[in-house]
Parts: structure tokens; C-alpha cells; sequence
């Protein structure tokens, strides 16, 4: 139940209804015993500003940021960490003292954890392909190149948006990255052939694209390991010819989780359930499919 005591927390995006993130963060709360209450407010290019303006004078502990506003959100904040600062997106937003807004993105975290559960190369070792170049890959390319990463390199069905991430990566973490364009295919078998990671952050396995894979299974070997952003389904056609070439494979399951276990600890600063959040996340899957 809602009280003058409750403390809000909203998701600002839109669309939200295939969103996991009230589910997962409300039995996290009850989970904790807190009077907290998480819900989504779908937002326009004219209603950000006015939205967050309203929040900083009422009781809210915070908000998370989805698509499209994790960079458009920026300008409306007092305060960034470093990490979100250099990657230029953020995703959780704390308030303190006097209203202030404090901007962090969990992304690359929740990316890096689920990361050490299935690799356990030195980053300074690795060497990672990223299909994909918009807002999941911008937080995996960014999270590897802040922590070592030894080479990255991008290839996305937009050439613009490649090298616009290549740009930023190596400008604001480690010159590390470089790109191949799309049309390029052998070129990126090439490039591929002694990289440690693949990682699918297009899109492409999942929705309306179930089924299909955005890479010709050529590309993988036996001791690789592939990872694909999406997570439902949780086998997607990259993960399943990975797996048919010998390569260790995982879902997006796990960053999601961990990028919410870390805004729920900025949120509250109390540990977060995570194991209750992973159950709820796995048992809700099917139901927003």
C-alpha cells in the first residue's frame, strides 16, 4: 500500500510494456521489506524535462532510464559518475541531498558480472567482435574498454553508428576499437578468426526477427564464447549455431539482472535478492513474450 512514507522509484522510456524491470524491483522491495514502489512512466521528446522536474520535489529515492532516454536524460541531471560521464548514456538516477540528481549506468556493470560467470580470460587478453553498435552495444563495448579490454571490434548494419562508437571508445576509454563495415563479411570472418568473443547486440533472434541470425555461422570456432543481448527466446539462432561450433554460449538474462541488483542497491543501500530477482525474472519471461 502506498503512504506519504512510500518512496518512488519510475522507469522513464517508452514503450515500457514488455519491460521486466517493475516486476523484478517490486518483489525485490517486498523481498526486503521496504516501503518502496517501482512503476513505469512512458515519456515523449516534450514530457522528459517536466517529468524529472516533478520528481526531484516529491518522494522519490530515484528513477531508472530506458530507451529512447538514456542520453536525452543527461541534460536535466546535477552530477554523473565517471563510468556514465565517458560512455555519455545513463540508465539509473539517484537523488540526495536538496533534490540532487546523480546519474550512473548499471549497464556495463550487469554486463561485466554476467560476463565472469561464463569467461575467465584477462580482458587484457581478449579479444571481442560486437555486432552491433546502438544502446546495448555502446554499454558492453564501453564496460570492456573501461575495464582493459586488449581489442574491440564493431561491425553494425549502420556504418555511421560503427564508427560513431569506435570514436567514442577511443576517445573516452582505450584506443582499443576499430570497425568493419557491414557489406564486408569475408573481411569480418577475417577479423574474427582469432577473437576470444562474439557478441550479437543487434537485435536480430529475437521479435519479429526470431529465427535468424545476424552472422553466417562461419564465423565461429570450438573454445569461443558467444553472447547474445537478447533473452527471450532464450536460445536464439546465434547462441544455437555457436553452440553446434564448440563455443560456450549465455543470454542476456544475467545482464539484465545484475544491471537491476546494482540500481537496486543505489537505490535503497540495502543488498539486493538476487536470486529472488532472478527467479522473477525467469518465471516472468514466458508471460511477456
Amino acid at each position: 500500500m502506498i503512504t506519504v512514507h512510500t518512496k518512488l522509484v519510475a522507469l522513464l522510456g517508452t514503450p515500457l510494456a514488455q519491460s521486466l524491470s517493475t516486476l523484478m524491483q517490486n518483489a525485490a522491495f517486498r523481498s526486503c521489506g521496504l516501503n518502496y514502489e517501482y512503476f513505469p512512466v512512458e515519456t515523449t521528446e516534450q514530457s522528459l524535462a517536466p517529468i524529472v522536474a516533478g520528481i526531484r520535489h516529491m518522494n522519490f529515492a530515484g528513477f531508472g532510464v530506458t530507451k529512447p532516454d538514456k542520453v536525452a536524460v543527461i541534460k536535466h541531471l546535477d552530477e554523473l559518475d565517471e563510468f556514465a560521464a565517458k560512455m555519455g548514456a545513463v540508465n539509473t538516477v539517484v537523488i540526495g541531498e536538496g533534490g540532487k540528481l546523480k546519474g550512473y549506468n548499471t549497464d556495463g556493470v550487469g554486463f561485466l558480472r554476467s560476463l565472469g560467470e561464463h569467461y575467465a580470460k584477462p580482458l587484457s587478453e581478449s579479444i571481442f567482435v560486437c555486432l552491433g553498435a546502438g544502446g546495448a552495444a555502446r554499454a558492453i563495448c564501453s564496460s570492456l574498454a573501461y575495464r582493459g579490454a586488449a581489442k574491440i571490434i564493431v561491425s553494425s548494419l549502420f556504418d555511421w553508428e560503427s564508427e560513431q562508437l569506435v570514436q567514442d571508445i577511443n576517445a573516452n576509454f582505450a584506443p582499443v576499437a576499430s570497425m568493419i563495415p557491414w557489406g564486408e563479411q569475408q573481411a569480418l570472418l577475417h577479423a574474427a578468426e582469432p577473437a576470444d568473443m562474439i557478441i550479437n547486440a543487434t537485435g536480430v533472434g529475437m521479435g519479429a526477427h526470431v529465427g535468424e541470425s545476424p552472422v553466417d555461422k562461419a564465423i565461429f570456432r570450438p573454445g569461443m564464447v558467444a553472447f547474445d543481448a537478447a533473452y527471450n527466446p532464450s536460445v536464439t539462432k546465434f547462441l544455437a549455431d555457436a553452440a553446434d561450433c564448440g563455443c560456450t554460449t549465455f543470454n542476456g538474462l544475467g545482464m539484465l539482472l545484475y544491471q537491476g541488483t546494482a540500481q537496486f542497491e543505489l537505490w535503497t543501500g540495502t543488498q539486493a535478492p538476487v536470486d529472488l530477482m532472478r527467479q522473477t525474472l525467469e518465471e516472468s519471461i514466458g508471460s511477456k513474450a
